[in-house]
C-alpha cells in the first residue's frame, strides 16, 4: 500500500469512486495508518480510539494474521486483499439495532461497486458476493457510554489480488470481464472506493431511515425469492425485517396458512455456491 497514492485517491470526485449522487459533496477528513500486518484492523484501531484516536481514523493491513468476520470466525487475510477499519461516532442511542451498522457498510460498498460496472450483491448481513461467491464482508463493533452508541469500528476485508478458496472470487478476476473503472486497477483505489463506500452506507440509512435503507438493501439482496427447508417446511426468503434479520414466508399454496419466519444473524445460514 502506496500511502501517497491513496490519498491521492482519496482526492477524486465521489462520483468517480462510485459515490450515489446525493453524496456527490462528501469530503471525509481521513487519517490512514497503514501497517505491513497486525492481528486485526478492527482490534488495532479499537486500542487507537481508547488512546484518543478521532473519528475518521482508518487502519489498513496488507496482512491479518487474526481477521475475524461475524460471530468470532476466522477472515484469512493473505497478502493482496484489502483489511481496514474505519471509525466513526455516531452518538446513537442504544434503541438503535448496532446491526444497521454492518447492513450499511455491506450496502454501501455493494452500491459503490456495482455505479463502478460491477454487478455486486449482498447477502444478509454482512457479505459482498459476485455471482454467489464471496467477495468481501463487514464487521461493524460499538464502543458504548451509558445510553449511546459512543464509537463505531467498521471493519471490511475484501478479495482484490489476493489468491480466493473455491466459493470466493477477487475484483482482480473480473477486471477485464466486468471492464469497470480504472480506479478498481489498484489497491489504493479500491481502498478509496471502499472507504467512500461504507460512509456512503452509513449517511445513506442516516438520512433517509430505517425503512427506506431497507428497501435499498433488498433491492440488491441476494436469494430473494429462493426457497430453503426450514424445520422441515419449505420457506422462501422474502427480505429484512425492520430490526435487521432475515425474513422468509412459509411457502405453502394457501395464502392464510403461510407463515412470517424471522430470523436474527447467527441462527441461520444462506450458504455459497462453490
Amino acid at each position: 500500500m502506496d500511502l501517497s497514492r491513496l490519498h491521492q485517491e482519496l482526492l477524486r470526485s465521489p462520483e468517480s469512486l462510485g459515490v450515489m449522487s446525493d453524496f456527490w459533496s462528501l469530503r471525509p477528513r481521513l487519517t490512514v495508518h497503514w501497517l505491513s500486518h497486525t492481528d486485526s484492523t478492527n482490534r488495532t484501531l479499537a486500542s487507537m480510539v481508547v488512546d484518543g484516536a478521532s473519528p475518521g481514523t482508518v487502519v489498513i493491513a496488507s496482512q491479518q494474521t487474526a481477521g475475524r468476520g461475524q460471530w468470532g470466525r476466522q477472515w484469512h487475510s493473505p497478502p493482496g486483499g484489502l483489511y481496514l477499519s474505519l471509525a466513526l461516532a455516531p452518538q446513537l442511542t442504544l434503541n438503535r439495532s448496532s446491526l444497521y451498522f454492518t447492513l450499511a457498510g455491506t450496502w454501501g460498498v455493494a452500491t459503490s461497486l456495482n455505479n463502478l460496472g460491477i454487478p455486486a450483491q449482498v447477502k444478509w448481513p454482512n457479505d459482498i458476493i459476485i455471482r454467489g461467491k464471496k467477495l468481501g464482508g463487514v464487521l461493524a463493533e460499538a464502543r458504548t457510554c451509558g445510553s449511546l452508541l459512543e464509537t463505531l469500528i467498521v471493519g471490511l476485508g475484501l478479495n482484490c489480488f489476493n489468491t480466493v478458496p473455491p466459493a470466493g472470487v477477487s475484483l482482480n478476476q473480473l477486471v477485464n470481464r466486468e471492464q469497470p473503472q480504472e480506479v478498481l486497477g489498484t489497491l489504493e483505489g479500491i481502498a478509496a472506493v471502499a472507504l467512500y463506500g461504507l460512509l456512503q452506507g452509513y449517511f445513506f440509512w442516516q438520512t433517509r431511515g430505517d425503512r427506506p435503507f431497507i428497501e435499498a438493501y433488498q433491492a440488491i439482496m441476494a436469494y430473494m425469492g429462493q426457497t430453503f427447508i426450514v424445520n422441515g417446511r419449505e420457506a422462501r426468503v422474502i427480505g429484512v425485517s425492520t430490526r435487521g434479520n432475515l425474513q422468509l414466508e412459509t411457502d405453502n399454496s394457501s395464502t392464510e396458512n403461510r407463515h412470517s419466519l424471522e430470523f436474527e444473524p447467527g441462527k441461520f445460514a444462506l450458504g455459497y455456491n462453490s
